[in-house]
């Protein structure tokens, strides 16, 4: 019997199962039809895929990438810097993905744009927030005025 079951972060998952004594038999690893998956023998002798889904890398979409001169609140630039390590993307990736993200509307029924991070890295955000003292809101940067020189 085959079943596959998503969950929030298959990563987090095996670690926690692992610890507990599961029998892991494959991943976790990134499949190419979108799912990052691993796979568990239960005592039945029966094999589980746990998984959750990741953005398709595939076909490749060639752009033309151009530098940008910027300025951004200097708490906020060395929290994009630690999020793009923990994301093992580069600064400029980490704001393309916010950004396409943020012209996207959840679905039917919710309020709000879609968020490129999963809980788990809405966590670790909440803790970058905290080392490097971001105590604003999301509409703070309406209010940021640069300091005198």
């Amino acid at each position: 019997m085959w079943l596959s079951i998503f969950v929030d972060d298959v990563d987090e998952y095996y670690e926690r199962i692992t610890k507990l004594g599961a029998e892991v038999i494959f991943g976790p690893k990134d499949e190419p039809w979108g799912v990052r998956e691993i796979h568990v023998r239960d005592p039945n002798q029966h094999v589980i895929r746990f998984g959750h889904g990741i953005p398709m890398k595939e076909p490749n979409l060639q752009v033309e990438r151009v530098g940008l001169e910027t300025r951004i609140e200097k708490r906020l630039g060395a929290l994009l810097v630690d999020l793009a390590k923990h994301k093992n993307m580069t600064v400029g990736e980490t704001l393309e993905e916010m950004l396409l993200h943020s012209f996207e509307k959840l679905p039917e029924g919710e309020s709000g744009v879609a968020s490129p991070h999963t809980d788990k890295t809405l966590a670790y955000i909440k803790e970058l927030k905290k080392k490097h003292g971001i105590d604003y809101d999301c509409h703070a940067s309406y209010r940021f005025i640069e300091k005198a020189r």
